[in-house]
């Protein structure tokens, strides 16, 4: 499986989801090789899936906080933000430090409009990760949609500090 999330850390998802095959052959019930092909199949756009193997991570491992996220993001790519959410909601309840989920909810508020409630949830994943690049950048984007010019370049600074292709 290690050789699966080095073949999607290059790109090469078809390498990973045929190491992520392999890595379930040999233990049908690997939670983290269901998560992480999941994840997988939606990077390549294929969501039903992806929705699939996050169903059987959580069957397997129902305190697996990353496949209810993962499938959340599979969720929200298809649309159905109410669905999205509920999984969202789910992984920061199973882990409530869980930095990506808040950001992953706050991309929900932002996507229903509501941008208050979208740069609370930012503000959590920075409180949780003060280096997650991705939460100052959308909270950039959702300070700009406020119509906050100042706050909004601030944090999309603060993004590009720490990954200078962010946004680009």
């Amino acid at each position: 499986m290690e050789r699966g999330n080095a073949y999607g850390a290059d790109r090469d998802r078809d390498r990973a989801i045929a190491d992520y095959d392999q890595a379930i052959r040999l233990d049908p019930k690997f939670a983290l090789a269901f998560n992480n092909r999941c994840s997988t199949y939606r990077e390549k756009g294929d969501l039903e899936r992806a929705i699939t193997d996050c169903n059987e991570a959580i069957r397997l491992d129902p305190k697996l906080a990353f496949a209810f996220n993962n499938r959340g993001i599979a969720w929200r790519d298809k649309g159905d933000l109410d669905r999205a959410m509920a999984d969202y909601n789910e992984a920061i309840r199973l882990d409530p430090k869980f930095a990506l989920a808040y950001n992953d909810r706050g991309i929900v508020y932002s996507d229903k409009g509501d941008n208050d409630r979208a740069i609370a949830e930012y503000d959590q994943a920075i409180r949780f990760d003060p280096k997650y690049a991705g939460a100052y950048y959308n909270r950039g984007l959702a300070k700009r949609a406020k119509g906050d010019t100042a706050g909004a370049d601030a944090d999309i600074v603060a993004a590009r500090r720490i990954n200078p292709n962010i946004g680009k």
